[in-house]
């Protein structure tokens, strides 16, 4: 794939939260252990391939055995990254390695970023989606050297030609670490992401230079933003509205979604305006499986706030629940 550029996008205007983190999350203690992992697998894989074209002793070995822990660790890395999205229910759109809808015009047309880009840009998944082909390709052909007669490989020249393929392979996926992974990923990235990838925090304005990525902390709870009645009317008990509201963000963390729509009813009753804790009403009603109740909310939510930056999530939670029941 051709080098793609993750530029900053235009920086919108900043929201005010309560309560806000100083630093949100984007990578996990998890997917930070496989990052190094496998960049020490790459090293081991590529320095043993280097050595046992030169002829030196045992690194043939060390190749196959770092090999079969690169093959592990793939099918890992695949196996956790279905489970995820399963149990978070994550669209699409929200996977690391999957460039989705008008992410991937962006790419073809060599735009590395979007004015809309969620916490992975389309630069990012491709070039992370071009990784995990290109190591998939290594990894079939070196089971298929490994273990020729099980997997019924003809003959000497067809073998020959795997063992070619699979060093084609191995050097394609070098190529695109050195050069697009390395300069993009860190030599070429703003300090706070480089520092995501030893700690795997960034601080709350880089997110917020990111609209997609705003939109899906809201959605989780994670920053809530305070509206204009609550900035402009204290006499709207505004404490005792915040804390229905993350009482109910944290019943919804929890699962317990009857709980938390008791709460967010609290917060709506104090203010009926604020279209946070109604958005969180109608999700957790979802989850909680009254869809008849989510509708109603979410058709309120869109008409009493259309300028909401969750309005088109609602249009589509709300054509999912009409789709459910017809």
């Amino acid at each position: 794939m051709g080098a793609l550029t993750a530029g900053e996008p235009p920086r919108g205007p900043i929201m005010t939260w309560m309560l806000s983190p100083e630093t949100v999350r984007r990578f996990s203690p998890h997917q930070l252990f496989q990052h190094w992992i496998a960049g020490a697998l790459w090293v081991v894989l590529a320095g043993s391939a280097l050595a046992s074209g030169s002829g030196v002793g045992g690194s043939r070995p060390l190749h196959a055995a770092a090999g079969i822990a690169g093959l592990f660790l793939l099918g890992y890395h695949a196996i956790v990254l279905a489970v995820i999205g399963v149990r978070f229910d994550l669209p699409a759109e929200n996977m690391a390695f999957l460039p989705w809808g008008r992410e991937w015009s962006a790419l073809r047309r060599r735009r590395g970023s979007l004015a809309d880009d969620g916490k992975y840009s389309p630069a990012e998944k491709g070039d992370y989606l071009a990784i995990l082909a290109w190591s998939f390709l290594v990894a079939a052909s070196g089971i298929l050297l490994r273990w020729p007669s099980f997997f019924g490989v003809p003959g000497a020249s067809t073998y020959g030609w795997i063992r070619t393929a699979h060093a084609g392979f191995g050097a394609a996926l070098t190529v695109h670490l050195l050069a697009i992974h390395l300069p993009q990923r860190w030599w070429n990235a703003p300090p706070d992401f480089r520092r995501a990838i030893l700690k795997g925090n960034v601080p709350l304005r880089q997110a917020e230079n990111r609209g997609g990525w705003v939109r899906d902390l809201v959605a989780r709870g994670v920053l809530v933003p305070i509206p204009e009645e609550m900035e402009s009317a204290e006499d709207r008990e505004s404490v005792e509205v915040r804390e229905f509201l993350e009482r109910g963000n944290r019943f919804a963390r929890e699962g317990k979604y009857g709980e938390a729509c008791v709460s967010y009813g609290e917060a709506l009753r104090l203010l009926p305006d604020y279209s946070q804790a109604r958005f969180n009403l109608a999700v957790a009603l979802l989850r909680d499986g009254r869809n008849e109740e989510a509708r109603e909310q979410l058709t309120i939510f869109i008409e009493k706030d259309p300028f909401n930056p969750m309005v088109e999530k609602a249009r589509e939670m709300l054509a999912g629940t009409e789709k459910g029941s017809s």
